[in-house]
């Protein structure tokens, strides 16, 4: 059964996650998805893009091929790795409003493996510790990096993981945001 934490960051936020990361252990960050090899390839600055991406902790996974699936080349998802996914540095406006997709850090991995799960706590406590919980904006289980909590409470919209259509319940979703910023700036 699959784990999930779910946020907003920018691309401070996430450089320093993956900073973290990589002082912490010997993990590569690569593509998930690859249209040409199975061999995956460091991503050295992967909060300058976004997208979908593994987290491998070499110390725990000593080799890591992605495996032949139509077209593409993908990490198992039951491989002992974490999936980082990174909408976008890209802040696009939805409905006239700056807006940011949610990403999240999720892992397959069903293996009981304990140095993968303390590595995969370690990650999700380090976001706990370092982004902000804010209840009022409805996200109960949902962080803020700190530069996508400063860029929310100057006017920006965090959004769920998908762009959401412009529908009266998703309307009313981002005025309470709105109006909870308004209340923080009071």
């Amino acid at each position: 059964m699959g784990r999930q934490t779910r946020f907003h960051m920018l691309p401070d936020d996430c450089r320093r996650f993956v900073q973290f990361l990589q002082e912490r252990d010997p993990v590569i960050v690569t593509n998930w998805h690859s249209p040409t090899t199975p061999e995956p390839e460091e991503c050295v600055r992967p909060w300058e893009t976004g997208g979908m991406y593994c987290l491998w902790n070499q110390a725990i996974l000593p080799e890591l091929r992605r495996e032949a699936t139509g077209a593409y080349f993908n990490i198992s998802f039951s491989a002992a790795v974490i999936e980082l996914s990174y909408k976008s540095p890209v802040v696009e406006a939805w409905n006239g409003q700056p807006a940011l997709l949610q990403g999240r850090i999720w892992t397959g991995c069903g293996v009981e493996n304990k140095a993968f799960q303390n590595w995969y706590n370690a990650a999700v406590r380090w976001i706990l510790k370092n982004f902000v919980r804010d209840q009022a904006l409805g996200l109960d289980r949902d962080s803020v990096g700190p530069a996508a909590y400063e860029w929310f409470r100057n006017g920006g919209l965090l959004l769920p993981y998908f762009r959401p259509p412009l529908t009266d319940a998703w309307l009313g979703w981002t005025s309470v945001q709105n109006q909870h910023r308004n209340e923080l700036k009071s």
